[in-house]
């Protein structure tokens, strides 16, 4: 007994976990569960089990667990070693290196600095208006960066004016929160912002001529984007200050104001000029975001297919443009900045680079792509679908409520890469056996695993806010607020798709004529021996 209690209880689950869930597929070796794939999908459920245990509790870091299907599809005969691994880096993967060496370039440029400060300048020194200042450029730079990245930045910018203002715990929580909630809403607004949305776009790749590209996804994001984190500024207010007061401002408010101004100028004047290193890093990335929106928008030609008839997908321009970034230099001569980069130094460095790319979020969502594979292959899929469709008494609105409820309380403990990487196919497929458009579930559901508000551990800015208060703020705190953030953002999302995003994605016309008449689709899904005959 003495010795069990010096047993770590994370090691006792890592291995407790394997042998608990081998119930299933033995179950199924002993006549107890029926298959029509040699038992295929039962092992392969066991799989996707123990990876979501672990993804959940966090037994192992997130990319360890998500090199799980790498062991075990070959083991268990589903995929072979070398089809599995090149899921690991697809198109999709590849625009996520692009875009986050973009992102590391503007962050190592310090633009990203001087936005947020020249925003935080424009629009007012109240209280309430601080925060709004706080909350757009980070909902803004969430889009393009990395949310983290945005919430550490913006944290002791927002020390320093809390400093000058005083206001109490209060304030300071509801400031900490509208930073957080802001990184995390702000992810959605683009195709690169966050993992989830990366990852719906590659579970829509079998599809010929799906409609999501760069420039639907922010016509529709974008709106529902502005909408929340508006709602989030009046909704934050309520809950920590109440209703605007009619009362003019005393001397001492107007001093404080004053000083919170000075002090915002103090720090914008700390950057210095406009440097060529900005002023690159600007041309560069508003080039890149251009050849994303022309590559192939549905108002005109793009520019990918007036070149070839190959399909390019927007890992190809994101990767183009980083090679620039490695030779330009700097800090020339012509255009010198004293303090700036070192002579001959390019944009950015592949140490810099090397340093703060997130290599572990990559092969999280690589092995949610191989966990989808395994599941297509397995059978899995179908036979999940099969189940699904007693569901088809239910009203499209209320099946929705249904996905979105289950999304936001697995999100909440879960990473969004994962519970996107778990449910996307799923839902997916639920929709194309009830002859709907698919869109109309997977794209809320996407959005909504990014609208984790609830706990320190649903994200990445949720804990760097909660550790910023050193101790002021309770789990309970953030518990409380955030279960009507997410309230909040569930509505605007299914009320964003249920109005204009119908019209957009033709959502109420049945099974839609790109999954229908997708040849890629019907190939990659009928032609691995499934029982089900999923398009007709």
């Amino acid at each position: 007994m003495k010795y069990l209690e010096h047993i770590n209880l994370k090691v006792l689950q890592v291995f407790l976990w394997p042998v608990l869930l081998l119930a299933i597929p033995v179950s199924y070796e002993l006549g107890g569960l029926p298959s029509h794939n040699d038992g295929a999908e039962w092992w392969c459920t066991y799989m996707v089990l123990l990876m979501g245990v672990y993804w959940v509790l966090e037994l192992l870091p997130l990319p360890v667990t998500a090199l799980i299907p790498v062991v075990l599809l070959p083991l268990f005969g589903i995929v072979s070693t070398d089809d599995i691994c090149k899921f690991y880096m697809k198109g999709t993967s590849m625009l996520f290196v692009g875009g986050l060496i973009v992102a590391i370039a503007v962050e190592h440029s310090n633009l990203h600095r001087r936005i947020a400060l020249k925003i935080l300048l424009s629009i007012g020194t109240s209280p309430r208006l601080l925060m709004l200042g706080f909350m757009i450029p980070t909902a803004f730079l969430s889009m393009w960066i990395s949310n983290t990245a945005t919430t550490v930045m913006m944290i002791p910018i927002l020390k320093a004016v809390l400093l000058e203002i005083g206001g109490g715990d209060n304030l300071e929580m509801m400031m900490m929160l509208g930073i957080a909630y802001s990184a995390n809403v702000g992810g959605t607004g683009t195709l690169i912002g966050t993992a989830p949305n990366l990852i719906l776009v590659e579970f829509l790749s079998d599809f010929d001529n799906q409609p999501i590209n760069f420039v639907s996804w922010m016509g529709f994001c974008v709106p529902q984007l502005i909408i929340n984190v508006f709602l989030c500024w009046v909704y934050l207010q309520l809950f920590y200050m109440g209703l605007p007061s009619r009362a003019k401002k005393t001397d001492v408010e107007k001093g404080k104001e004053e000083n919170v101004k000075k002090m915002l100028t103090e720090k914008y004047a700390e950057l210095g000029t406009f440097s060529f290193h900005e002023f690159i890093v600007s041309l560069l990335f508003s080039i890149l975001v251009c050849l994303w929106f022309f590559r192939n928008p549905d108002f005109m030609t793009g520019w990918a297919p007036a070149i070839t008839d190959i399909k390019v997908s927007d890992a190809t321009p994101a990767i183009f443009m980083v090679f620039f970034m490695f030779f330009i230099p700097a800090n020339p001569q012509f255009w010198h900045k004293p303090g700036g980069a070192e002579e001959g130094e390019p944009v950015v460095t592949w140490h810099i680079v090397e340093k703060k790319l997130p290599w572990g979020v990559i092969i999280l969502i690589g092995g949610g792509f191989a966990m989808a594979e395994g599941t297509n292959h397995s059978g899995l899929n179908a036979m999940i679908g099969q189940q699904l469709e007693k569901l088809d008494s239910l009203p499209d609105l209320a099946l929705l409520f249904i996905i979105l409820i289950i999304i936001s309380v697995l999100t909440q403990v879960a990473s969004n890469a994962a519970t996107a990487s778990m449910l996307l196919p799923i839902i997916r497929d639920l929709a194309i056996k009830l002859n709907h458009n698919p869109l109309y579930w997977m794209l809320p559901a996407t959005l909504t695993c990014s609208c984790a508000f609830m706990l320190p551990v649903s994200t990445a800015p949720n804990a760097i806010v909660f550790e910023a208060q050193g101790g002021k703020m309770s789990t309970w705190d953030m518990m409380k607020t955030g279960l009507g953030m997410n309230i909040i953002t569930m509505l605007v999302i299914v009320g964003c798709i249920s109005t204009y995003g119908n019209p957009m994605f033709n959502l109420q016309g049945g099974l839609p004529d790109w999954v229908a008449n997708s040849t890629t689709y019907r190939s990659h899904s009928m032609g691995d021996n499934l029982y089900l005959d999923w398009l007709d």
